[in-house]
Protein backbone atom coordinates (compact mmCIF):
# COMPACT_ATOMS: atom_id res chain seq x y z
CA UNK A 1 0.00 0.00 0.00
CA UNK A 2 2.83 2.40 0.86
CA UNK A 3 4.45 1.73 -2.51
CA UNK A 4 1.25 2.62 -4.32
CA UNK A 5 0.95 5.91 -2.41
CA UNK A 6 4.60 6.78 -3.10
CA UNK A 7 4.18 5.91 -6.79
CA UNK A 8 1.03 8.05 -7.08
CA UNK A 9 2.76 10.99 -5.37
CA UNK A 10 5.80 10.67 -7.62
CA UNK A 11 3.64 10.49 -10.72
CA UNK A 12 1.60 13.53 -9.69
CA UNK A 13 4.82 15.47 -9.03
CA UNK A 14 6.14 14.62 -12.50
CA UNK A 15 2.87 15.70 -14.11
CA UNK A 16 2.81 18.97 -12.15
CA UNK A 17 6.42 19.85 -13.02
CA UNK A 18 5.90 19.10 -16.71
CA UNK A 19 2.73 21.22 -16.73
CA UNK A 20 4.68 24.20 -15.36
CA UNK A 21 7.44 23.63 -17.90
CA UNK A 22 4.98 23.64 -20.80
CA UNK A 23 3.27 26.77 -19.46
CA UNK A 24 6.55 28.76 -19.30
CA UNK A 25 7.68 28.09 -22.86
CA UNK A 26 7.24 30.77 -25.52
CA UNK A 27 6.26 30.20 -29.06
CA UNK A 28 8.78 31.43 -31.67
CA UNK A 29 6.19 33.98 -32.81
CA UNK A 30 6.02 35.57 -29.32
CA UNK A 31 9.80 35.59 -29.00
CA UNK A 32 10.17 37.34 -32.36
CA UNK A 33 7.69 40.03 -31.43
CA UNK A 34 9.39 40.66 -28.10
CA UNK A 35 12.77 40.75 -29.84
CA UNK A 36 11.58 43.34 -32.36
CA UNK A 37 10.13 45.49 -29.56
CA UNK A 38 13.37 45.25 -27.57
CA UNK A 39 15.42 46.07 -30.67
CA UNK A 40 13.24 49.11 -31.47
CA UNK A 41 13.43 50.37 -27.88
CA UNK A 42 17.19 49.90 -27.79
CA UNK A 43 17.65 51.79 -31.06
CA UNK A 44 15.50 54.63 -29.70
CA UNK A 45 17.67 54.87 -26.57
CA UNK A 46 20.85 54.83 -28.67
CA UNK A 47 19.51 57.65 -30.85
CA UNK A 48 18.67 59.70 -27.76
CA UNK A 49 22.16 59.18 -26.33
CA UNK A 50 23.76 60.03 -29.69
CA UNK A 51 21.73 63.24 -29.93
CA UNK A 52 22.67 64.18 -26.37
CA UNK A 53 26.36 63.61 -27.09
CA UNK A 54 26.12 65.60 -30.32
CA UNK A 55 24.59 68.52 -28.39
CA UNK A 56 27.41 68.34 -25.85
CA UNK A 57 29.99 68.23 -28.65
CA UNK A 58 28.46 71.34 -30.25
CA UNK A 59 28.48 73.10 -26.88
CA UNK A 60 32.14 72.19 -26.30
CA UNK A 61 33.13 73.41 -29.75
CA UNK A 62 31.39 76.75 -29.08
CA UNK A 63 32.98 77.15 -25.61
CA UNK A 64 35.12 80.25 -25.25
CA UNK A 65 36.64 79.51 -21.84
CA UNK A 66 36.87 76.92 -19.09
CA UNK A 67 33.62 78.06 -17.46
CA UNK A 68 31.75 77.49 -20.73
CA UNK A 69 33.36 74.08 -21.04
CA UNK A 70 32.38 73.12 -17.49
CA UNK A 71 28.84 74.36 -18.20
CA UNK A 72 28.60 72.03 -21.18
CA UNK A 73 29.64 69.06 -19.07
CA UNK A 74 27.28 69.99 -16.23
CA UNK A 75 24.37 70.38 -18.64
CA UNK A 76 25.11 67.00 -20.26
CA UNK A 77 25.43 65.24 -16.91
CA UNK A 78 22.13 66.74 -15.71
CA UNK A 79 20.45 65.65 -18.94
CA UNK A 80 21.77 62.10 -18.63
CA UNK A 81 20.80 61.92 -14.95
CA UNK A 82 17.28 63.05 -15.84
CA UNK A 83 17.03 60.35 -18.49
CA UNK A 84 18.35 57.74 -16.06
CA UNK A 85 15.87 58.76 -13.36
CA UNK A 86 13.04 58.76 -15.90
CA UNK A 87 13.92 55.24 -17.02
CA UNK A 88 14.20 54.04 -13.44
CA UNK A 89 10.74 55.37 -12.61
CA UNK A 90 9.24 53.97 -15.82
CA UNK A 91 10.82 50.54 -15.32
CA UNK A 92 10.15 50.46 -11.59
CA UNK A 93 13.65 49.25 -10.93
CA UNK A 94 15.70 50.53 -8.05
CA UNK A 95 19.05 50.40 -9.79
CA UNK A 96 21.56 47.83 -10.93
CA UNK A 97 20.80 44.32 -9.81
CA UNK A 98 17.33 45.07 -8.55
CA UNK A 99 15.46 44.97 -11.85
CA UNK A 100 12.76 42.33 -12.07
CA UNK A 101 12.66 40.48 -15.38
CA UNK A 102 9.58 41.19 -17.49
CA UNK A 103 6.68 38.79 -17.16
CA UNK A 104 6.00 36.59 -20.17
CA UNK A 105 2.36 36.06 -21.04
Amino acid sequence: MKRVVVAVLALSLVVAVSAFAVEDTQSPKDTGLNFEQMKTNHMKKLDERTNSLQQEKTCVQAAKNQDDLMGCRSKHKADMKGRHDEMRMRDGSGGPGSAVPPQVK
